[in-house]
Protein backbone atom coordinates (compact mmCIF):
# COMPACT_ATOMS: atom_id res chain seq x y z
CA UNK A 1 0.00 0.00 0.00
CA UNK A 2 1.34 3.60 -0.88
CA UNK A 3 2.18 5.77 1.86
CA UNK A 4 1.54 9.18 -0.37
CA UNK A 5 -1.18 11.10 1.31
CA UNK A 6 -4.61 11.57 -0.63
CA UNK A 7 -4.46 14.52 -2.90
CA UNK A 8 -7.53 17.09 -2.41
CA UNK A 9 -9.16 15.82 -5.66
CA UNK A 10 -8.76 11.93 -5.07
CA UNK A 11 -10.53 12.52 -1.79
CA UNK A 12 -13.51 14.93 -3.44
CA UNK A 13 -13.83 11.57 -6.00
CA UNK A 14 -13.94 9.17 -3.42
CA UNK A 15 -16.63 11.08 -1.37
CA UNK A 16 -18.92 11.54 -4.33
CA UNK A 17 -18.43 7.80 -5.48
CA UNK A 18 -19.33 7.02 -1.52
CA UNK A 19 -22.26 9.03 -1.82
CA UNK A 20 -23.14 7.81 -5.02
CA UNK A 21 -22.80 4.43 -4.20
CA UNK A 22 -24.95 4.95 -0.75
CA UNK A 23 -27.96 6.73 -2.85
CA UNK A 24 -28.13 3.71 -5.34
CA UNK A 25 -28.67 1.07 -2.36
CA UNK A 26 -30.90 3.35 -0.65
CA UNK A 27 -34.26 1.44 -0.53
CA UNK A 28 -36.56 3.16 -2.60
CA UNK A 29 -39.32 5.22 -1.40
CA UNK A 30 -42.71 3.98 -0.87
CA UNK A 31 -45.21 4.92 -4.56
CA UNK A 32 -47.07 8.15 -2.35
CA UNK A 33 -45.03 8.35 0.46
CA UNK A 34 -44.05 12.44 0.67
CA UNK A 35 -40.99 13.38 2.54
CA UNK A 36 -41.25 16.72 4.64
CA UNK A 37 -38.23 18.39 5.21
CA UNK A 38 -40.05 20.89 7.64
CA UNK A 39 -42.90 19.69 9.92
CA UNK A 40 -43.32 23.06 11.92
CA UNK A 41 -46.60 24.53 11.67
CA UNK A 42 -47.22 27.88 9.62
CA UNK A 43 -46.50 30.78 11.74
CA UNK A 44 -48.90 33.56 12.52
CA UNK A 45 -49.78 36.48 10.45
CA UNK A 46 -49.30 39.93 11.88
CA UNK A 47 -51.61 42.03 10.66
CA UNK A 48 -53.04 45.72 11.23
CA UNK A 49 -56.97 46.28 11.91
CA UNK A 50 -58.79 47.87 9.30
CA UNK A 51 -60.89 50.80 10.13
CA UNK A 52 -64.07 48.76 10.14
CA UNK A 53 -62.90 45.28 11.54
CA UNK A 54 -64.08 43.16 13.58
CA UNK A 55 -63.02 39.44 14.75
CA UNK A 56 -65.40 38.31 12.51
CA UNK A 57 -64.67 40.28 8.85
CA UNK A 58 -60.82 39.37 9.09
CA UNK A 59 -62.06 35.70 9.78
CA UNK A 60 -63.98 35.85 6.34
CA UNK A 61 -60.32 37.56 4.93
CA UNK A 62 -58.57 35.23 6.04
CA UNK A 63 -60.13 32.18 7.26
CA UNK A 64 -63.16 32.48 4.22
CA UNK A 65 -65.32 31.80 7.62
CA UNK A 66 -66.60 34.02 9.66
CA UNK A 67 -67.16 31.79 12.44
CA UNK A 68 -63.81 31.66 13.14
CA UNK A 69 -63.70 35.24 14.44
CA UNK A 70 -63.01 33.64 18.03
CA UNK A 71 -59.73 31.97 17.25
CA UNK A 72 -58.70 35.99 16.69
CA UNK A 73 -60.38 37.01 20.14
CA UNK A 74 -59.08 33.96 21.69
CA UNK A 75 -55.59 34.61 20.54
CA UNK A 76 -55.20 38.12 21.07
CA UNK A 77 -57.00 38.10 24.59
CA UNK A 78 -59.45 40.90 23.68
CA UNK A 79 -62.72 41.35 21.22
CA UNK A 80 -62.01 44.66 19.68
CA UNK A 81 -59.48 46.18 17.69
CA UNK A 82 -58.92 49.78 16.85
CA UNK A 83 -58.12 50.73 12.78
CA UNK A 84 -54.57 50.15 12.27
CA UNK A 85 -54.14 48.40 15.60
CA UNK A 86 -51.58 45.49 15.27
CA UNK A 87 -53.67 41.90 15.38
CA UNK A 88 -52.12 38.69 15.50
CA UNK A 89 -53.87 35.75 13.70
CA UNK A 90 -53.11 32.40 13.63
CA UNK A 91 -53.06 30.32 10.91
CA UNK A 92 -53.07 26.64 12.30
CA UNK A 93 -54.96 24.98 15.39
CA UNK A 94 -53.02 27.07 18.15
CA UNK A 95 -54.46 24.37 21.51
CA UNK A 96 -55.63 21.08 19.62
CA UNK A 97 -57.18 18.81 21.72
CA UNK A 98 -58.31 21.51 24.18
CA UNK A 99 -55.33 20.90 26.42
CA UNK A 100 -54.25 22.84 29.43
CA UNK A 101 -51.16 22.07 31.72
CA UNK A 102 -54.43 21.52 34.33
CA UNK A 103 -57.01 20.29 32.28
CA UNK A 104 -58.70 19.34 28.70
CA UNK A 105 -61.53 20.23 27.18
CA UNK A 106 -64.66 17.97 26.67
CA UNK A 107 -67.21 19.17 24.43
CA UNK A 108 -70.71 18.81 25.67
CA UNK A 109 -73.74 17.17 23.34
CA UNK A 110 -77.18 17.74 23.79
CA UNK A 111 -80.68 15.42 22.59
CA UNK A 112 -83.50 16.74 22.19
CA UNK A 113 -86.47 14.51 21.33
CA UNK A 114 -89.02 17.49 20.57
CA UNK A 115 -90.36 20.49 21.16
CA UNK A 116 -93.52 19.91 23.04
CA UNK A 117 -95.86 19.31 25.57
CA UNK A 118 -94.86 15.58 26.59
CA UNK A 119 -92.43 14.74 29.60
CA UNK A 120 -90.06 13.33 27.09
CA UNK A 121 -90.09 16.66 24.71
CA UNK A 122 -88.90 20.73 26.13
CA UNK A 123 -91.41 23.20 25.90
CA UNK A 124 -90.80 26.28 23.33
CA UNK A 125 -90.64 29.09 26.47
CA UNK A 126 -88.35 26.08 28.47
CA UNK A 127 -85.98 25.39 25.32
CA UNK A 128 -85.35 29.53 24.62
CA UNK A 129 -84.55 29.91 28.12
CA UNK A 130 -82.07 27.21 27.64
CA UNK A 131 -80.94 28.60 24.51
CA UNK A 132 -80.93 32.09 25.71
CA UNK A 133 -78.76 30.98 28.90
CA UNK A 134 -76.03 29.24 26.49
CA UNK A 135 -75.65 32.56 24.96
CA UNK A 136 -74.99 34.69 27.58
CA UNK A 137 -72.57 32.80 28.77
CA UNK A 138 -70.68 32.95 25.94
CA UNK A 139 -71.33 29.45 24.57
CA UNK A 140 -70.57 28.61 20.66
CA UNK A 141 -72.76 25.77 18.65
CA UNK A 142 -70.41 23.87 16.53
CA UNK A 143 -71.39 21.72 13.57
CA UNK A 144 -70.42 17.40 13.82
CA UNK A 145 -67.65 17.89 11.35
CA UNK A 146 -66.06 20.69 14.02
CA UNK A 147 -66.53 18.11 16.59
CA UNK A 148 -64.86 14.82 14.67
CA UNK A 149 -62.20 17.26 13.64
CA UNK A 150 -61.54 18.09 17.32
CA UNK A 151 -61.24 14.52 17.96
CA UNK A 152 -58.82 13.42 14.92
CA UNK A 153 -56.96 16.74 16.63
CA UNK A 154 -56.60 18.36 13.98
CA UNK A 155 -59.06 20.66 14.92
CA UNK A 156 -59.39 23.47 17.24
CA UNK A 157 -62.85 24.52 19.33
CA UNK A 158 -64.00 27.80 21.19
CA UNK A 159 -63.34 27.24 25.13
CA UNK A 160 -67.00 26.75 25.44
CA UNK A 161 -68.46 24.54 22.46
CA UNK A 162 -71.25 22.77 22.56
CA UNK A 163 -73.10 20.44 19.75
CA UNK A 164 -77.02 20.90 20.01
CA UNK A 165 -79.37 17.95 18.02
CA UNK A 166 -82.57 16.63 17.88
CA UNK A 167 -83.79 13.08 16.75
CA UNK A 168 -86.88 14.52 15.34
CA UNK A 169 -88.60 15.67 11.83
CA UNK A 170 -91.41 17.02 13.34
CA UNK A 171 -93.23 20.43 12.36
CA UNK A 172 -92.86 21.70 15.72
CA UNK A 173 -89.47 21.85 15.46
CA UNK A 174 -89.49 23.92 12.20
CA UNK A 175 -91.94 26.25 13.13
CA UNK A 176 -90.53 26.71 16.26
CA UNK A 177 -87.29 25.02 17.50
CA UNK A 178 -85.12 26.25 14.39
CA UNK A 179 -86.72 30.09 14.57
CA UNK A 180 -85.32 30.08 18.26
CA UNK A 181 -82.13 28.91 17.24
CA UNK A 182 -81.37 31.03 14.28
CA UNK A 183 -82.49 34.45 16.11
CA UNK A 184 -80.02 33.54 18.51
CA UNK A 185 -77.69 32.74 16.17
CA UNK A 186 -77.27 29.12 16.89
CA UNK A 187 -77.22 25.70 14.60
CA UNK A 188 -77.64 22.70 15.40
CA UNK A 189 -77.93 18.95 14.15
CA UNK A 190 -81.31 17.11 13.12
CA UNK A 191 -80.90 13.23 13.04
CA UNK A 192 -84.02 11.80 11.21
CA UNK A 193 -85.64 8.60 10.36
CA UNK A 194 -86.27 8.73 6.57
CA UNK A 195 -89.39 6.59 6.89
CA UNK A 196 -91.03 9.43 8.69
CA UNK A 197 -90.40 12.45 6.51
CA UNK A 198 -93.37 13.87 5.17
CA UNK A 199 -96.13 11.98 7.52
CA UNK A 200 -98.92 14.01 9.14
CA UNK A 201 -97.05 16.77 11.20
CA UNK A 202 -93.32 16.03 10.16
CA UNK A 203 -91.68 18.16 8.06
CA UNK A 204 -91.36 17.56 4.19
CA UNK A 205 -88.20 16.98 2.31
CA UNK A 206 -88.44 20.53 1.02
CA UNK A 207 -88.35 22.15 4.38
CA UNK A 208 -85.49 19.83 5.69
CA UNK A 209 -83.15 20.95 2.23
CA UNK A 210 -84.42 24.49 3.47
CA UNK A 211 -83.10 23.76 6.58
CA UNK A 212 -79.91 22.21 5.25
CA UNK A 213 -79.72 25.89 3.36
CA UNK A 214 -79.73 27.96 6.23
CA UNK A 215 -76.97 25.89 7.98
CA UNK A 216 -78.75 23.44 9.85
CA UNK A 217 -76.46 19.40 9.81
CA UNK A 218 -78.86 16.72 9.13
CA UNK A 219 -77.96 13.02 10.15
CA UNK A 220 -79.27 9.83 9.87
CA UNK A 221 -81.08 8.12 12.34
CA UNK A 222 -81.93 4.74 10.66
CA UNK A 223 -85.02 4.16 7.63
CA UNK A 224 -87.49 3.16 10.25
CA UNK A 225 -86.20 4.44 13.38
CA UNK A 226 -86.18 1.02 15.11
CA UNK A 227 -83.77 0.21 17.69
CA UNK A 228 -80.86 -1.81 16.09
CA UNK A 229 -79.76 -3.75 18.49
CA UNK A 230 -82.79 -5.61 19.35
CA UNK A 231 -82.85 -9.13 17.64
CA UNK A 232 -86.43 -10.87 17.34
CA UNK A 233 -86.39 -14.32 19.19
CA UNK A 234 -85.60 -17.13 16.72
CA UNK A 235 -84.11 -14.61 13.73
CA UNK A 236 -81.09 -15.82 12.44
CA UNK A 237 -77.61 -13.90 13.11
CA UNK A 238 -77.17 -13.39 9.03
CA UNK A 239 -81.08 -12.40 8.97
CA UNK A 240 -80.02 -9.83 11.52
CA UNK A 241 -76.62 -8.25 10.21
CA UNK A 242 -78.26 -8.01 7.09
CA UNK A 243 -81.23 -5.87 8.26
CA UNK A 244 -79.06 -3.95 10.21
CA UNK A 245 -76.74 -2.62 7.09
CA UNK A 246 -79.70 -2.47 5.26
CA UNK A 247 -81.62 0.10 7.43
CA UNK A 248 -78.69 2.31 7.70
CA UNK A 249 -77.58 1.80 4.36
CA UNK A 250 -81.44 2.96 2.81
CA UNK A 251 -81.53 5.41 5.05
CA UNK A 252 -78.10 7.49 3.76
CA UNK A 253 -78.89 6.68 0.81
CA UNK A 254 -82.31 8.50 0.61
CA UNK A 255 -80.84 11.51 2.57
CA UNK A 256 -78.03 11.90 0.36
CA UNK A 257 -79.97 11.32 -2.86
CA UNK A 258 -82.23 15.10 -1.13
CA UNK A 259 -79.74 16.82 -0.34
CA UNK A 260 -77.21 16.08 -3.02
CA UNK A 261 -73.93 15.63 -0.26
CA UNK A 262 -72.24 13.04 1.99
CA UNK A 263 -74.11 11.85 4.68
CA UNK A 264 -71.70 11.39 7.78
CA UNK A 265 -72.94 11.26 10.76
CA UNK A 266 -75.74 8.82 12.33
CA UNK A 267 -77.60 8.96 15.73
CA UNK A 268 -77.98 5.32 17.13
CA UNK A 269 -82.12 5.11 16.71
CA UNK A 270 -83.66 5.25 20.69
CA UNK A 271 -79.65 5.79 21.21
CA UNK A 272 -78.87 2.25 21.87
CA UNK A 273 -75.97 0.47 20.12
CA UNK A 274 -73.81 -2.73 20.88
CA UNK A 275 -70.46 -3.43 19.03
CA UNK A 276 -72.12 -4.83 15.62
CA UNK A 277 -74.00 -1.73 15.25
CA UNK A 278 -71.08 0.62 16.41
CA UNK A 279 -69.04 -1.61 13.79
CA UNK A 280 -71.18 -1.54 11.12
CA UNK A 281 -71.89 2.46 11.21
CA UNK A 282 -67.88 2.69 10.61
CA UNK A 283 -67.83 -0.33 7.99
CA UNK A 284 -70.53 1.66 6.20
CA UNK A 285 -68.25 5.01 6.14
CA UNK A 286 -70.40 7.23 8.63
CA UNK A 287 -67.55 9.57 10.30
CA UNK A 288 -68.81 9.45 13.90
CA UNK A 289 -71.74 8.41 15.72
CA UNK A 290 -73.84 9.07 18.75
CA UNK A 291 -75.28 7.42 21.31
CA UNK A 292 -78.05 8.59 23.85
CA UNK A 293 -76.64 8.29 27.17
CA UNK A 294 -74.51 11.77 29.68
CA UNK A 295 -71.00 11.39 29.45
CA UNK A 296 -67.44 13.40 28.50
CA UNK A 297 -66.75 14.05 24.84
CA UNK A 298 -62.94 14.75 24.96
CA UNK A 299 -60.65 14.37 21.76
CA UNK A 300 -59.82 10.64 22.46
CA UNK A 301 -63.13 9.54 23.34
CA UNK A 302 -64.60 6.82 20.65
CA UNK A 303 -66.00 8.54 17.69
CA UNK A 304 -68.65 5.37 17.52
CA UNK A 305 -70.01 6.21 20.73
CA UNK A 306 -70.18 9.41 21.60
CA UNK A 307 -72.23 10.43 24.41
CA UNK A 308 -75.38 13.19 24.32
CA UNK A 309 -77.32 13.98 27.36
CA UNK A 310 -80.57 13.91 26.92
CA UNK A 311 -82.60 16.96 27.42
CA UNK A 312 -86.74 16.57 28.32
CA UNK A 313 -88.98 19.22 30.47
CA UNK A 314 -88.12 17.11 34.03
CA UNK A 315 -84.70 19.22 33.76
CA UNK A 316 -85.02 22.38 35.08
CA UNK A 317 -82.84 25.91 34.41
CA UNK A 318 -80.58 24.83 37.26
CA UNK A 319 -79.95 21.53 36.48
CA UNK A 320 -79.53 22.27 32.46
CA UNK A 321 -76.48 24.54 33.70
CA UNK A 322 -75.11 21.47 35.76
CA UNK A 323 -75.31 19.32 32.69
CA UNK A 324 -72.75 21.59 30.63
CA UNK A 325 -69.39 20.62 31.71
CA UNK A 326 -66.35 22.12 29.00
CA UNK A 327 -62.94 21.13 31.25
CA UNK A 328 -62.17 18.20 33.14
CA UNK A 329 -59.22 18.77 35.43
CA UNK A 330 -56.58 16.95 34.92
CA UNK A 331 -52.87 17.43 35.46
CA UNK A 332 -51.07 17.76 32.35
CA UNK A 333 -47.28 18.55 33.61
Amino acid sequence: MSDQPIRPYSLRLLIYTALLIGTILLPPAVKGEEVHTDTSPPLPLLVRARHTDTPATMAQRFFNDPTKGWMITEYNGKEAFAGGEAVVVPTAPFRPGGLAPDSYQTVPVLAYSDIGDSAEQVSPSAFYDQMRWLKTEGFVAITPNQLVEFMKFSGQLPRRSVLITFDTVSQNLYTTGIPILQELEFTATVFISTDAVGRRDAMTWNQIRQSHRDGFAIGCQGRSGRSLTRRTSGQPFKTYFESVASELRSARHTIETHLDEPCLFLAYPHGDTNSLVSAMAAKLGFAAAFARRAGENAFFADRYGIHRTPIDSRINAEQFATLITTRIPADLN
